[in-house]
């Protein structure tokens, strides 16, 4: 009988085990986002200082940092035990050419409908196209949740990339449907869970996405 095996699958360890990488996960994630992090707190201490500008030059580090979180949660979530710190930025580097390049594309994107909603929003808010850019940003948003498992697991085209991704989204719409309610959830719950449950939000959320990506990501493997 293999007693330390027997340890290792014991709660007694998986449980804090889990904890401790989902804490060191989401640690890494904030040490690359630095902007964002300031972005958050200064805005937090006044709503005045908000800048649109600013918000998304914060936000282009996060697709490489959210790869590597992914990457890592998914590892954990197969094996069950990982070597974070190693294995988050050795993710980070190997795949930062190619995430920065699909979030950067996305995140114009993004800028664009923005853009549109609010001219629209302020110049003619009773005709309510702003709705349309509103809907377009946030099903771009959803389309990048499958994106990004598939661009870290894969190698194809960025055309091919999102195609698959937007199929997906059809697909699997249950799934597509649970992840817009979590992310939904943790957005409108942000300002009162405690700052521990906060700080872990980004790996929990990772680990939940890669487990039901998983069926996904075998089916696209199983066709290549």
């Amino acid at each position: 009988m293999n007693t330390h095996k027997d340890f290792f699958d014991k709660p007694l360890y998986t449980i804090p085990n889990y904890i401790y990488n989902l804490l060191l996960g989401s640690i890494y994630f904030l040490i690359c986002n630095p902007l964002l992090i300031f972005f958050y707190i200064v805005t937090f201490i006044d709503a005045k200082n908000f800048n649109f500008l600013f918000l998304f030059i914060s936000l282009v580090p996060l697709g490489p940092s959210l790869t590597a979180l992914y990457l890592s949660m998914s590892k954990l979530c197969i094996e069950k035990s990982l070597s974070i710190s190693s294995y988050f930025f050795y993710s980070y580097k190997k795949n930062f050419k190619d995430s920065m390049k699909l979030w950067l594309i996305q995140l114009s994107v993004l800028l664009i409908l923005s853009l549109d909603f609010f001219f629209f929003y302020i110049r003619m808010p009773k005709s309510g196209i702003h709705i349309i850019f509103f809907i377009l940003g946030i099903y771009l948003l959803i389309v990048g949740l499958y994106a990004f498992p598939i661009n870290s697991r894969f190698e194809m085209k960025l055309t091919d990339l999102i195609i698959l991704s937007f199929y997906y989204t059809l697909k699997k719409f249950p799934i597509t449907l649970f992840k817009t309610i979590v992310i939904g959830l943790v957005f409108k719950l942000s300002s009162y869970i405690p700052e521990l449950l906060f700080i872990l939000s980004p790996s929990i959320i990772c680990l939940l996405f890669a487990y039901y990506d998983e069926p996904i990501l075998k089916e696209i493997e199983a066709k290549q």
